[in-house]
């Protein structure tokens, strides 16, 4: 499998078990199983991203620079809140006493959770709005990951099912739509020149 196809995967995939992760919601929390298929959606989801964002460096080398850096952090937190509803479910812990002591650590909290993972959704807001500006992809693509990006936090926020749902569904036909736009090749990098020689490396 080329390494077009494995990004195209990539999109695909990642929101797709994103989505399916939230078929095992236990009272709106991830549980165990849901929270495994989180942890594996990022991981899985953020290859197919920093592929979109390497198209878009030679155009917008700042905010491509400053959207990969928002992706794997982002991934970090989708990673950490998937593996706190697994050991949540694991050891039998409700919400209230999962948060109680994660308060007792603020700063790793806040490292690990609360800082990282606004960071996912807010890098695809990021990402829709470069592809808008670039018209890379058709419009009506990079208005929608705009879209689905800014409502992905607040399906989470308020957990409720059908509005989690919703939201998946938004992100998984976005997310293969960028998979089936990607162009077939990334914008071709010169080559750097040997230091003093001003002549390119052979």
């Amino acid at each position: 499998m080329g390494l077009l196809a494995l990004r195209r995967a990539s999109l695909v995939l990642g929101p797709l078990l994103l989505a399916a992760s939230t078929f095992f919601w236990v009272d709106g929390r991830y549980g165990v199983t849901g929270g495994v298929i989180v942890a594996l959606s990022s991981a899985t989801w953020v290859y197919g991203l920093v592929g979109a964002w390497e198209h878009l460096h030679t155009r917008l080398p700042a905010a491509a620079t400053a959207g990969l850096v928002l992706t794997l952090l982002g991934t970090l937190g989708g990673i950490a809140f998937g593996l706190q509803g697994f050991f949540e479910g694991v050891y039998g812990i409700t919400a209230g006493e999962s948060l109680s002591a994660v308060n007792q650590h603020p700063v790793a909290a806040w490292l690990a959770l609360w800082g990282p993972g606004p960071l996912f959704p807010l890098s695809l807001v990021l990402l829709g709005g470069a592809l808008l500006w670039t018209r890379l992809v058709p419009r009506p693509l990079a208005v929608a990951l705009l879209i689905a990006g800014a409502a992905f936090p607040l399906s989470r926020i308020g957990r409720v099912d059908l509005v989690a749902h919703a939201v998946d569904a938004l992100l998984l036909g976005t997310s293969a739509w960028l998979a089936a736009c990607l162009p077939s090749r990334l914008p071709v990098l010169t080559a750097c020149p040997q230091e003093g020689s001003g002549k390119p490396h052979p």
